[in-house]
């Protein structure tokens, strides 16, 4: 039996102007492939509807989600001007985990501006699609890739302003590795640091300074597993500033010592 093909490729993009609520689509009922799609709104308003959620799509925001999945969208009945949107649709291959993380952490309606970077690679996958002009498969899995990474960080960024928790939260996720402490997170997060810990709590379940050990833990843990580098290093790549500590920590963690992993 030969291997699942790892790579994702684009199965449709294009643009349309929708003028009415005849404009209405049911994924649950969709009898084409399983697909993920980026759908974005270039004028007027779409609407999106999952778990009896209903969210309008304007301007400047794009609606993400797969077929046969139980939400649909279409044209708002409320609505007065046409929809004009952008869409692309791609096959789950290689890119679904970043797709699925990407609806869980920041939901199906995102934010996707003219000037992002993710609008960019969006219409160079619409205009490479329609002339076919992929250089091949990795390289059109690649754009996928990067799509998503960019509709993902930017999102994060957005969050820095409208919610520093959340902010705080993700930019803990993406530097643990490095020298940082709950001071300089909440400085980036623009609170104070006794703030910062008490609505992170709150919100998480879990403390901030917690959720850092941890992370490092678990990266050192799989370090120690898949490399031969010494105690030390594994370490210091997992953003603690001594051995010693880390030796300490890892111990009261996991109930053994580092060396043990090995």
């Amino acid at each position: 039996m030969s291997a699942a093909d790892p790579f994702s490729s684009v199965h449709g993009a294009g643009e349309e102007v929708r003028t009415g609520p005849d404009y209405l689509l049911e994924n649950a009922r969709r009898e084409d492939a399983a697909a993920l799609v980026v759908q974005r709104t270039l004028a007027g308003a779409g609407f999106f509807e999952r778990s009896g959620r209903r969210q309008l799509v304007g301007v400047g925001q794009a609606m993400l989600f797969t077929h046969r999945e139980p939400s649909r969208y279409g044209f708002p009945p409320e609505a007065t001007a046409p929809y004009r949107l952008r869409f692309v649709t791609f096959s789950p291959a290689g890119v679904r985990p970043l797709f699925n993380r990407l609806r869980h952490d920041f939901g199906s309606v995102v934010a996707m501006p003219d000037d992002s970077e993710a609008t960019a690679l969006f219409d160079e996958l619409l205009h490479r699609f329609e002339h076919r002009s992929f250089h091949d498969r990795f390289h059109e899995t690649d754009l996928l890739h990067r799509l998503l990474i960019a509709l993902y960080r930017e999102q994060v960024l957005g969050t820095r302003t409208s919610d520093p928790i959340e902010f705080g939260y993700h930019y803990l996720r993406d530097h643990f590795r490095a020298p940082i402490n709950l001071k300089s997170v909440a400085a980036h997060c623009g609170v104070s640091r006794e703030h910062f810990i008490r609505a992170f709590r709150a919100r998480y379940r879990e403390a901030p300074g917690a959720l850092l050990r941890r992370l490092r833990l678990e990266h050192a843990r799989t370090m120690l597993a898949a490399t031969a580098f010494d105690i030390q290093d594994v370490a210091r790549a997992s953003g603690f500033t001594s051995s010693n500590t880390f030796c300490r920590a890892y111990r009261r963690h996991f109930s053994r010592p580092p060396a043990a992993e090995r």
